[in-house]
């Protein structure tokens, strides 16, 4: 599952990159490269799909990219019961464990 969000993630992030590429600042861009733009759904159109291309894809980003946090927690490290029991409080070896083996007088 992390997979596939990640490869959406990627796709989703390049096309972003090809839909603003497409989208001229000033008004122009795709929508002013057709000749005969009547003929294709009019320049108002071309640019409104431009830019709902654009929302959505930033929305998918931010969506998967939320997912796949909310799914990457950190593993809890595993800890042997039988060295839980030789460990003192706080995670340290107790008293035996830090001279050697010898009973402590």
């Amino acid at each position: 599952m992390i997979a596939l969000i990640s490869i959406l993630l990627v796709l989703a992030s390049i096309l972003l990159v090809v839909v603003v590429f497409v989208q001229n600042p000033k008004g122009g861009g795709l929508s002013s490269d057709f000749g005969a733009a009547q003929q294709l759904g009019g320049v108002q159109r071309t640019n409104d799909f431009i830019e709902k291309a654009t929302w959505t894809l930033a929305a998918v980003i931010l969506v998967a990219s939320i997912g796949l946090t909310s799914m990457m927690k950190p593993a809890k490290p595993k800890v042997d019961p039988k060295q839980e029991q030789q460990q003192g409080p706080g995670g340290q070896q107790g008293q035996q464990g830090q001279q050697g083996g010898q009973p402590q007088q």
